[in-house]
């Protein structure tokens, strides 16, 4: 049989028709799959050598130069005032820093454990495993004795990032974003209450002063390259970036968006399994389920804590609701101490047993309370998995006066002393 080599054209036309059109088809799907899920980076690895030591602060930044800059567009928070908390937090020791663990974390500056939601520029950059939220890995249990309180990253460029996202999704810190002068940016998260250390601000300038000026190039670098201003609240989450793991409602049909990518729908709401950020008024998920009267804010009479402290603020409470603490003089009326004062005056002290409408006396150092000092404030929720919402004073805007509101997880709330107040 001869096969005519018209034929043998023709077959070769065939043959290229199809081959193109799976090449199409090929394209079409990738495309496709790009746009729905995008991480740049393995979600299984780091993106550096976190067995290599750095030589020194300089050296760790210089190597880590991109995150910071990243960070300032994720987050708007200025990357030397950023190296300047760090240094203040952990001391930039990476083998065995005094007083803290959070380098096991790549945790740079006590970010505490909030949603996933709050790290969106850090996910899509560094993978779906960038963020871990549950408290279980090294590092999140330390500091403050909070048993599980803070974020852990897979490394410190998420860290970095990290950083900078969670502090712009609070309310508390919006004074430092897009805030391109270092000491007014440290000067805002100290009124927004990163820490109740009173002392805070001065460590934070001194380390500015000293160390985070020094990178003032890396500012330069970062609005140069993002402008003075890059940070834009109510970003959406890219899709896919959210730990399934973190979603109580499995993805259905109507679950999809219109090219098919599945739609996350993770809640937004205050976790009350971990120690939340301070926030101006109860958060949302507590409307309805209060039953003490808010707050009054007046001044009882014998208070003579000075205005604006914790002491000063829980005894306020306590007398307007009716159930008095009373005033302990000298130091045995810091914060830390009303447990122990309480007891030897006869007060009912539960330590670990939360109640609606007790104090509650935090040892120093427990949930970022002053070390020396420790802390005060009143239970005005107790939550099913055993965490409790806080009212207090002194940790928003030291010394004004203001009020805030906070969850303290079960494992904190396990090493409070609570005072029931006297009728």
């Amino acid at each position: 049989m001869f096969v005519t080599k018209a034929k043998i054209s023709i077959a070769k036309k065939i043959i290229w028709l199809v081959a193109g059109l799976f090449i199409l088809i090929f394209m079409v799907v990738s495309g496709h799959e790009e746009d729905c899920v995008q991480p740049s980076n393995s979600d299984s690895n780091t993106t550096e050598d976190l067995k290599k030591v750095p030589k020194s602060v300089e050296d760790f930044v210089k190597s880590h130069k991109e995150a910071y800059i990243l960070s300032w567009k994720a987050g708007g928070f200025l990357p030397s005032a950023s190296i300047a908390q760090t240094m203040v937090e952990n001391g930039f020791n990476f083998t065995n820093p005094s007083g803290t663990s959070f380098w096991k974390a790549h945790n740079m500056g006590g970010v505490k454990t909030s949603k996933k939601e709050d790290f969106p520029v850090t996910l899509a950059s560094y993978g779906n495993e960038a963020v871990d939220i549950t408290g279980t890995k090294a590092g999140t249990s330390v500091g403050d004795n909070t048993g599980g309180a803070y974020t852990y990253f897979k490394d410190y460029n998420a860290g970095i990032v990290g950083k900078s996202e969670f502090m712009a999704h609070q309310s508390l810190y919006t004074g430092a974003i897009n805030n391109t002068d270092g000491i007014s940016s440290l000067t805002a998260i100290f009124k927004g209450g990163w820490a109740t250390d009173p002392n805070y601000l001065v460590s934070l300038i001194g380390a500015y002063q000293s160390l985070g000026q020094k990178f003032k190039w890396i500012d330069k670098e970062a609005i140069e390259k993002y402008g003075q201003a890059p940070y834009k609240a109510g970003n959406a989450l890219p899709k896919n970036q959210i730990d399934k793991t973190t979603n109580k409602k499995e993805a259905s049909q109507s679950d999809t968006d219109e090219d098919g990518c599945v739609v996350e729908q993770t809640p937004s709401k205050e976790a009350t399994g971990t120690n939340s950020a301070p926030t101006l008024a109860p958060p949302k998920e507590y409307e309805g389920k209060l039953k003490m009267p808010a707050p009054d804010n007046k001044n009882y009479a014998g208070n003579s804590y000075p205005f604006g402290q914790c002491t000063w603020g829980v005894y306020n409470r306590m007398a307007q609701l009716g159930t008095p603490i009373e005033w302990f003089s000298g130091d045995s009326g810091n914060g830390g101490s009303w447990g122990a004062s309480a007891r030897a005056k006869g007060y009912k002290v539960e330590k670990g047993t939360p109640h609606v409408g007790w104090g509650a006396s935090f040892y120093g150092g427990l949930a970022g309370s002053d070390p020396n000092a420790g802390h005060i404030a009143v239970v005005e929720y107790v939550n099913e998995d055993g965490s409790i919402l806080v009212s207090e004073t002194n940790v928003v805007s030291p010394n004004s006066g203001t009020r805030s509101w906070r969850v303290i997880n079960k494992a904190t709330v396990a090493q409070i002393d609570f005072i029931q107040g006297r009728k």
